[in-house]
């Protein structure tokens, strides 16, 4: 009497702890799915962040350009009523836009740096979930669906394949 006891409470302990090791599993891939999310999620948002970043940029520099042709002009035309011929690059002005334009040609080549390298992190995540939802695909198969997807995104966020 006491071995069927002594079995069942060893038969019942061993499926509570079966139980919980289930439980504890099922936890535990549910957080590592989490992670995961968050960081596909911080990804999109540094893409974002920077493709915003660059726009500004590229618009900042085509609005320094456009103020830089209407100066030029101006002066020209100050030059030629005044009949001086001195070079445009004598224009204070002018100058101090070339120096910004330089800067910012150095920020926007930092910003396509960095957007290069989130869009090969973009594409690793997205490479990895094609793996997942499409195991019987080719490897080529799979890099075509993820570059599709990640170059959908960029340009949903108003960017072309940037290299």
């Amino acid at each position: 009497m006491i071995n069927f006891s002594e079995k069942l409470d060893s038969e019942h302990r061993r499926r509570v702890n079966a139980a919980e090791g289930r439980e504890s599993g099922a936890e535990t891939a549910k957080e590592d799915k989490e992670k995961e999310e968050l960081k596909k999620a911080a990804a999109r948002e540094r893409a974002e962040r920077t493709s915003r970043e660059i726009q500004s940029t590229r618009k900042r520099m085509q609005n320094i350009m456009a103020n830089m042709q209407q100066v030029i002009k101006a002066v020209q035309a100050i030059r030629q009523q005044l009949d001086l011929t001195e070079p445009d690059e004598n224009i204070p002005s002018v100058a101090r836009d070339r120096r910004t334009l330089e800067s910012l040609q150095k920020k926007l080549n930092s910003l396509s740096g960095q957007l290069n390298n989130l869009r090969a992190a973009l594409l690793q995540e997205e490479l990895g979930e094609a793996r997942q939802r499409h195991s019987d695909w080719s490897e080529e198969r799979l890099r075509q669906e993820a570059e599709r997807l990640v170059g959908a995104r960029l340009k949903k966020l108003g960017l072309e394949r940037q290299k």
